[in-house]
């Protein structure tokens, strides 16, 4: 007699829903020819504007306007800026923190079929910090720098020239989610991009005041693949039965008073929060590069719905750094490298080294490039639906040296845009 027993059996009825979508056909309409791509140039529709006002882009949309491409759009615009000419040169200015044209744009605004999808507060702060933490050097000293002039103090001294042409990619997560916009089934589809202050935006390399400045000529450039009318009329009969989604991940952030001590509460009610990040900016000023620290942090903790992220203090600058990296999924990987400035910020004029790119070291990370952050991530498995930590009410608890100046708290959060038969659109937060 065998020493092993009979094989359990199973009585399973296998429905459609059991079998793995892998072996299924796919009941998605497909693309009979190439159909047709070109590169859309999109003029603002505001003219020439400045300094806190907005600039708008009306894009293609309803039937036959096929999809926008994902992570295909940039602004190109002219930057012209007004100085007082109380010496020589006239001109003497940077874009504010890493020196990048990005800084000049303090709100962008995705608006969908009517409706306001994403938004992105305080869009200037998390855009160079990622810049500094989310690519690598090679990309901040070489793409980034000739685009949108990052770290202009590498090649040249303050800006001499009253007039600069950037161009400045569109970091909105719709615009650079994995599935392509599908413009042929909204009814409408709109960028607008609200300027900063000039205090925000530009740092004088001198005591001439910099009253104010414009942009003219903006023209929003991206990808447009328009599949045969054929394809779009099949998606829209399909929409009979379902919605279309798309997952993407965006940034809820807040601004505060520096203090000593700070304490945050963040109403998010979001299902999937991926991370939270926070900054010091202690020395704010027309003459300040206004680059974040680490505002002499001494204790940092997370609580989401009153569950503690981590019990560690985050006292220690190495620290701050991995767990700000985990955070930004960037743990010990090789690809995506740190960088920060030559020289670190003061309360006293702004010098050409701060805005001189070099090497992260722990000076220049805690009191130049500084983000700090936490992860909370859950799975990396984002094609089974959210990835984050479902969370109603977040805290953070903060304290450190710095007691003036602005803080900054940044939230990743992951949401989807679903579109109905109809154009409409609405948000899983």
């Amino acid at each position: 007699m065998s020493q092993f027993g009979a094989p359990a059996s199973y009585n399973v009825a296998v429905a459609s829903s059991d079998i793995p979508n892998a072996w299924l056909p796919d009941a998605r309409p497909r693309v009979a020819s190439g159909g047709s791509h070109r590169i859309l140039s999109i003029a603002t529709q505001n003219g020439t504007v400045s300094s806190g006002q907005s600039m708008q882009f009306q894009l293609p949309a309803g039937m036959g306007a096929g999809f926008l491409v994902g992570g295909s759009a940039y602004i190109r615009m002219t930057i012209n800026v007004t100085q007082t000419n109380a010496g020589v040169p006239a001109y003497s200015w940077y874009f504010k923190q890493t020196g990048c044209a990005s800084s000049i744009i303090q709100r962008m605004t995705a608006i969908l079929s009517g409706a306001q999808l994403e938004t992105i507060q305080q869009y200037n702060k998390i855009y160079n910090s990622l810049l500094q933490h989310g690519t690598n050097g090679n990309y901040v000293a070489n793409d980034s720098h000739l685009a949108e002039a990052t770290y202009p103090g590498s090649e040249a001294d303050f800006n001499t020239v009253g007039s600069y042409t950037v161009c400045v990619p569109v970091g909105l997560g719709i615009f650079n989610a994995k599935q392509h916009i599908p413009l042929f089934l909204l009814s409408s589809a709109m960028l607008q991009c609200d300027l900063a202050s000039v205090l925000e935006a530009l740092v004088s390399g001198s005591a001439n005041p910099i009253t104010d400045f414009t942009v003219s000529n903006a023209v929003l450039i991206a990808e447009q693949i328009c599949p045969d009318s054929a394809y779009e009329m099949g998606m829209k009969q399909m929409l009979a039965s379902r919605v279309y989604q798309m997952s993407f991940d965006t940034w809820y952030n807040n601004k505060y008073a520096q203090a000593t001590s700070i304490t945050a509460p963040l109403g998010l009610n979001s299902s999937s929060v991926r991370g939270i990040f926070w900054q010091s900016i202690p020395f704010v000023g027309s003459q300040r590069s206004h680059a974040p620290t680490s505002g002499g942090q001494t204790t940092a903790q997370l609580t989401l719905d009153g569950a503690l992220v981590s019990n560690s203090q985050l006292a220690d600058i190495t620290e701050q750094n991995l767990e700000m990296n985990r955070g930004l999924g960037n743990i010990f990987d090789i690809t995506r490298t740190s960088v920060g400035p030559a020289a670190v910020p003061s309360n006293a004029a702004v010098v050409q080294a701060q805005m001189t790119l070099a090497p992260l070291t722990r000076t220049n990370y805690a009191a130049g490039a500084y983000l700090g952050g936490l992860s909370c991530q859950r799975s990396s498995e984002s094609g089974f639906g959210f990835v984050g930590t479902p969370v109603n009410q977040a805290v953070l608890s903060w304290s450190g040296t710095a007691s003036t100046g602005d803080f900054y708290v940044y939230c990743a959060l992951q949401q989807v845009l679903t579109i109905d038969q109809n154009g409409t659109c609405n948000l899983i937060r």
